[in-house]
């Protein structure tokens, strides 16, 4: 009686292992069979955005992303049909400024990124789950969602990377085209005239694409007025921001427009000057400890000897 009441424990708890793998093997392959089933049991199709659109109109060549790839357009598809349906419209409105800001890459709309944030996801969960069964032998729902999440985190993370580095190199080009624009109109071009000459000669500088995209809409009929609108709401810095208030108020006041254009230039110019020579002074007194440690270290280093000498009883 008693060794079978000790057998029957370890018994049942295999019992019920046996069962949660029987069950867990079960709803993974329901799962699967079901994603397959969606995936090629009925038909869809991935439409070009309207910047793409734009884009092929004016001339330049189409994409040639995981998108356009015919193995994985089934995969893609879903994935962007679940984008769609997702309702996170803040983290869709987030990831829209950052990827106009990071300069529209590859043409992709919020929904096409957050897709291939998914499959980034799934791709790396798969990836730790192999892994953990490689090691611990037995599967684990834990690391696949480890896996997706840091897979869609590190996506999303490096176009806000992206974007956070473009807005810098612009932030540094702007008094200099500035100036430059300045200069050409008061050698008698127009604003037009003058920004083309600018953007003519670095092509791939990040401020001179943007202000390819103002000339192009104003040549498209578009006012001054809200191209350099349109400006400052895809490059999100404050000083771009003043500056096309500065100018929307010289048009207002009859204000020559080169003239303030070069006191603008001037005044950043003289904020950065500011914003260096507050970080110098910053710098220098958070030198002060590193160079207090390494002058005790020294002092220590130097008088040590007579130090242990005097504590052990005497100098001599």
């Amino acid at each position: 009686m008693d060794t079978a009441s000790a057998i029957l424990p370890p018994l049942a708890v295999m019992l019920a292992m046996d069962a949660w793998d029987i069950g867990l093997s079960a709803g993974i392959f329901l799962t699967v069979f079901l994603l397959v089933l969606a995936i090629f049991g009925q038909p869809g199709e991935i439409h070009m955005s309207p910047q793409r659109e734009a884009a092929i109109a004016s001339g330049a060549a189409d994409r040639k992303t995981v998108f356009e790839k015919p193995f994985f357009r089934p995969v893609m598809w879903l994935l962007l049909m679940l984008a769609h349906r997702l309702a996170v419209p803040r983290l869709k409105s987030w990831l829209r400024r950052k990827l106009i800001a990071a300069g529209s890459p590859e043409y992709y709309t919020a929904e096409e990124y957050l897709a291939l944030a998914m499959l980034a996801g799934l791709v790396l969960g798969i990836l730790f789950e192999m892994l953990n069964m490689a090691f611990v032998g037995r599967l684990s729902i834990m690391a696949i969602v480890i896996g997706l999440v840091f897979g869609m985190g590190l996506t999303l993370y490096q176009v806000h990377d992206k974007a956070v580095k473009r807005i810098s190199l612009i932030a540094k080009r702007v008094p200099y085209a500035l100036d430059l624009i300045a200069l050409a109109m008061g050698a008698g071009a127009t604003f037009t005239e003058a920004v083309r000459t600018v953007v003519r000669e670095r092509t791939n500088d990040p401020f001179n694409v943007e202000l390819k995209t103002v000339l192009a809409e104003i040549e498209l009929g578009t006012t001054r007025r809200q191209a350099l609108q349109n400006l400052s709401d895809r490059v999100p810095l404050e000083l771009l921001r003043s500056i096309v208030a500065s100018v929307i108020q010289a048009e207002e006041l009859g204000t020559p427009l080169g003239d303030v254009l070069h006191s603008q230039a001037t005044l950043l110019r003289l904020q950065r000057t500011v914003r260096a020579e507050n970080a110098a002074a910053v710098a220098s007194v958070r030198i002060l400890v590193p160079s207090l440690l390494i002058l005790m270290s020294v002092v220590l280093a130097v008088f040590a000897p007579a130090i242990v000498r005097f504590l052990q009883g005497g100098m001599f």
